[in-house]
């Protein structure tokens, strides 16, 4: 979790800063979109070879590439299969983000009628994420 305390000297900037979030988390997304279309073709593949090879009679045992630590989880040489699921759980907690993005940059859309009256902003983000918004009236 990380945890960061911006400045900003009008909510314009402050708005600005959300909408460039949200854009950059949009373009993360479709690449990751991408990445996950590529994969899954690669995964049905790899299925399909699997299956053509147990008909033949030979089965292959999964391979003993993964770890789990204490909090995190460590592949080597991922099968297409398990690199697809780490990148759609990715892709869920992004798509999450962004929802939460999106809904706090409509609610703090009211603040747009304060304009540029001399106020000095404070916003506590947790993962990139607005939790707290102080304003100082200057």
């Amino acid at each position: 979790m990380s945890v960061i305390v911006k400045e900003y000297s009008n909510v314009t900037e402050l708005l600005k800063s959300i909408d460039d979030s949200i854009s950059d988390l949009r373009k993360t997304l479709g690449e990751y979109l991408r990445r996950i279309e590529e994969l899954r073709v690669k995964a049905e593949q790899e299925a399909k070879l699997k299956a053509i090879l147990g008909k033949l009679g030979l089965t292959t045992a999964p391979p003993p590439n993964e770890l789990s630590l204490r909090s995190v989880r460590v592949v080597v040489n991922p099968t297409a299969e398990q690199e697809l699921g780490s990148l759609e759980g990715a892709l869920e907690n992004l798509n999450a983000k962004l929802t939460q993005l999106t809904s706090i940059r409509k609610e703090l859309d009211v603040l747009a009628s304060l304009g540029d009256v001399g106020v000095k902003i404070s916003v506590i983000y947790v993962d990139g994420v607005p939790k707290s918004v102080l304003i100082r009236i200057t």
